[in-house]
């Protein structure tokens, strides 16, 4: 994610992007830092200012106030780059429903941005929205950039695995909305998605592994959940695929 900004701006950008790619808690010390820099902005752009504030926001977990500032950034300045900062903001606060939401938003304005593009390739696939994850992919394909295509085709190589299943897309998109709650309820970041094959009676299937950050009793609790909740949905046909959560295997 970059924003145009001065040399200042960039600066304080590029350290709050430092702390979201490592995954990383600053000190108080250095939050009260990052807000003296980010105060210096607020006479200046201030949608960048909002930006910085809501990028702060998401280091401190702090989920509303991220929403409120980048919101207000988007309404200052609704280019591309302020979208695209909201993503990663939602997304590495786990809100990924939310990311994917605002994803769509900033491709309803900026149908052919890349990095919008990408996002919702990933984005959809950590929902399970598999035929979205095949749709998006299709419309980065046309812009060739080859090393963006590259980042994107493990995605969509696992989504064309689900979809060859024949699982009627309604079912997928079900299925999803049920995931995301059990993960948001337990608070449980997703690390990755793990397909394997399974041989049934009469054919193979495909056995959805969704990997997590929950410790393992949290798992089997968000497992009787998930059955708990299908078991309720007669019009949810999954067909040969078995879907679980999984507590994240180091």
């Amino acid at each position: 994610m970059t924003l145009q900004t001065n040399t200042i701006e960039n600066q304080l950008i590029e350290e709050i992007c430092h702390f979201i790619r490592d995954d990383a808690t600053p000190s108080e010390f250095e939050v009260a830092r990052l807000k003296r820099e980010a105060a210096k902005l607020k006479n200046g752009n201030r949608a960048v200012y909002a930006a910085c504030l809501g990028m702060i926001a998401c280091l401190l977990n702090d989920v509303e106030e991220c929403k409120k500032q980048h919101e207000l950034a988007i309404l200052l300045d609704g280019s591309i780059e302020h979208y695209e900062a909201y993503f990663t903001s939602l997304y590495n606060l786990g809100r990924i429903r939310d990311a994917y939401h605002w994803v769509q938003k900033g491709l309803s304005l900026f149908p052919h941005a890349p990095k919008l593009i990408l996002s919702a390739v990933e984005s959809a696939y950590f929902l399970g929205l598999f035929d979205k994850v095949v749709e998006y992919y299709q419309a980065l394909i046309p812009l060739q950039l080859v090393g963006m295509e590259q980042q994107a085709e493990h995605f969509v190589h696992d989504a064309e695995r689900v979809l060859r299943l024949g699982i009627p897309e309604s079912s997928l998109h079900k299925l999803s909305d049920i995931l995301e709650s059990i993960r948001l309820k337990h608070d449980a970041g997703i690390k990755k998605i793990n397909l394997s094959l399974i041989q049934m009676e009469e054919a193979q299937g495909l056995f959805n592994w969704i990997e997590t950050t929950s410790d393992v009793d949290t798992t089997v609790e968000m497992n009787m959940e998930l059955c708990e909740l299908l078991a309720r949905q007669s019009d949810i046909n999954l067909g040969n695929m078995t879907v679980a959560f999984r507590a994240c295997q180091h």
